[in-house]
């Protein structure tokens, strides 16, 4: 368990770098989660943007990462978007979004 506190503390410290860092450059905020392992997780939200807003937050971050993205098309319609996090040359975590067609028409006139 003490290996887990020592994990979840150097991604706490790594996690404050990535969100300064993404406010000094602009980037739109993400919402991050932090595992219990320490992996770190920045996640694109689809609710209550366009999908356009979604893809470029995304984009945004895995530019400023220079991360290489993967992107899935799934059969129901969604894309999955993926690209991992790199700090000092170790793999911290991910970057995420799932872009969900039609969901923001709902959102967006209602």
């Amino acid at each position: 368990m003490t290996y887990a506190y020592s994990w979840q503390t150097n991604a706490h410290r790594i996690l404050g770098k990535l969100i300064s860092d993404g406010h000094e450059h602009g980037l739109p905020p993400l919402c991050w989660t932090l595992a219990t392992t320490g992996a770190l997780t920045g996640e694109a939200q689809g609710l209550g943007v366009t999908i356009e807003e979604q893809r470029a937050a995304f984009t945004a971050w895995a530019t400023h990462l220079g991360t290489k993205t993967t992107e899935t098309a799934r059969s129901d319609g969604r894309v999955s978007l993926h690209a991992f996090i790199d700090h000092g040359g170790e793999r911290v975590g991910a970057l995420r979004a799932e872009i969900l067609p039609g969901l923001n028409d709902e959102t967006t006139t209602g």
